[in-house]
């Protein structure tokens, strides 16, 4: 499967310095999750067998490259389908019309994997998913603050990650609909956030897409 992100060479090696190189073999339906300094290269390259990053299928024998300073969007895992995400994606392929599905949980919990594996996933069965991001803390389409949706026709990129070519974005203008305490001027003061303005900027963009769907030719190819 072919995707955007560019193919590299072999992994580049300092004058005098050995190569810092592992082979892994991962069994079915096991996964491989790499960390690595945001100011450190990274490269892998699939020898033998399927493998995804994210639900997208690694291309075999092409060298991958993650952009520095961004190991955490790039790489959590190296992913071979787990059992329950591989139940889930059955049941979605036996419905007649695209389900509607929320993905919720604490901070740095896989959401944003969870996601991505989703939407790969259906792009490759077919199906034209619609991402929408309401975590205006920590935004996966555009910056924080916002609140916005994308269409999602291929698996998503690796390295390039979520397309960004037609976002619908909503700017609200704070991390947290939440009342926060704040420092400010050396005192301790409640800084007040317009809660209604997200729940009204949310209705706003919830309609633009049911109208949006009820327009398309093929909407039980739809899914959100």
């Amino acid at each position: 499967m072919a995707y955007g992100g560019s193919a590299v060479g072999p992994p580049a090696v300092a004058l005098g310095e050995a190569p810092a190189m592992r082979q892994v073999k991962l069994e079915r339906e096991c996964e491989m999750r790499i960390e690595v300094c945001p100011d450190s290269p990274l490269r892998l390259r699939l020898l033998t067998g399927t493998a995804e990053i994210f639900g997208t299928e690694i291309a075999p024998e092409m060298w991958l490259a993650s952009p520095l300073g961004s190991n955490s969007q790039f790489l959590h895992g190296i992913e071979q389908r787990l059992k329950w995400m591989a139940t889930l994606k059955l049941i979605i392929q036996q419905m007649n019309q695209g389900p509607r599905l929320i993905v919720v949980g604490p901070t740095d919990s896989g959401k944003s994997t969870l996601s991505r594996m989703l939407l790969s996933w259906a792009a490759k069965q077919g199906w034209k998913p619609t991402f929408v991001d309401l975590d205006i803390g920590q935004a996966s389409i555009t910056i924080p603050g916002c609140i916005a949706a994308t269409p999602i026709e291929m698996p998503i990129d690796p390295v390039e990650g979520i397309p960004l070519e037609m976002p619908l974005v909503y700017f609200y203008g704070h991390t947290t609909p939440s009342p926060q305490l704040l420092w400010m001027f050396l005192k301790l003061v409640l800084c007040s956030v317009n809660a209604y303005l997200y729940k009204v900027l949310v209705k706003e963009l919830a309609q633009i897409l049911e109208d949006s769907f009820l327009e398309m030719q093929n909407p039980e190819l739809q899914a959100w």
